[in-house]
């Protein structure tokens, strides 16, 4: 989500009363949300479950935002807060292989290819055709470190984990899509470039300009009902 003028001002309203300006917030960061959550729940009507989750306790938090310039850092906390509970919910044997290091051998893949050279928008778009192959556990931590760009103490502190945990996910997240990218490239005789933060960026920006949650005021209603 990105910290706008017309987001500043619908929380203003918001803050002094107006809660017409609460829907205005939902239309303006529904679609960033439902990219978040999109990343680490695959079933739609979990995924809609999750959102009317997250909307509800923003509304139920609002005593705790202390600044309107801080609204964005404030719904990241608690979007993502509701996200690594369905996590370690719903991925408690992810994590457990974890901790016994089966995820710290990945071998990172050698480009052979060497008829042409991918650019890096070229690149972008590869990479992010392979998101959907992560790992609960790994897209969360690719999702805050990559695209919103929260401090790796800040994820650690969300994600109660050590930032050594962190930084192995995230390490993971490159090496895989580095691999999956490679191995096209590798078969097709292409020449790539390492993946690296930037390139991961730039394909979680192409893959966020293409969804569009498809029913939003279905949701919305859902999320007064909830709050009623």
């Amino acid at each position: 989500m990105k910290q706008t003028y017309e987001l500043n001002r619908e929380f203003k309203q918001l803050l002094a009363g107006n809660t017409e300006a609460f829907r205005n917030i939902y239309l303006l960061t529904v679609n960033d949300v439902y990219f978040h959550v999109k990343q680490i729940i695959q079933n739609q009507d979990e995924i809609e479950r999750m959102i009317v989750k997250i909307y509800k306790s923003m509304f139920i938090r609002l005593d705790q935002l202390e600044r309107v310039e801080d609204s964005v850092k404030w719904m990241n906390r608690i979007m993502y807060m509701h996200l690594f509970d369905w996590v370690s919910i719903h991925c408690a044997g992810m994590l457990m292989d974890e901790e016994l290091g089966r995820y710290d051998n990945l071998v990172p893949v050698v480009n052979t290819g060497s008829s042409q050279m991918l650019t890096d928008a070229e690149t972008a778009i590869l990479a992010s055709r392979y998101f959907e192959h992560l790992l609960p556990i790994h897209a969360l931590a690719g999702l805050a470190y990559f695209y919103d760009g929260l401090e790796m103490e800040l994820i650690s502190e969300l994600f109660h984990c050590d930032d050594d945990v962190i930084n192995k996910r995230t390490k993971y997240v490159t090496l895989l899509i580095d691999g999956y990218c490679k191995d096209y490239a590798n078969e097709n005789d292409l020449e790539i470039k390492n993946i690296d933060i930037s390139l991961l960026l730039l394909s979680y920006v192409l893959l966020f300009k293409d969804t569009v949650i498809p029913n939003p005021d279905e949701v919305y209603y859902k999320i007064v009902q909830e709050l009623q």
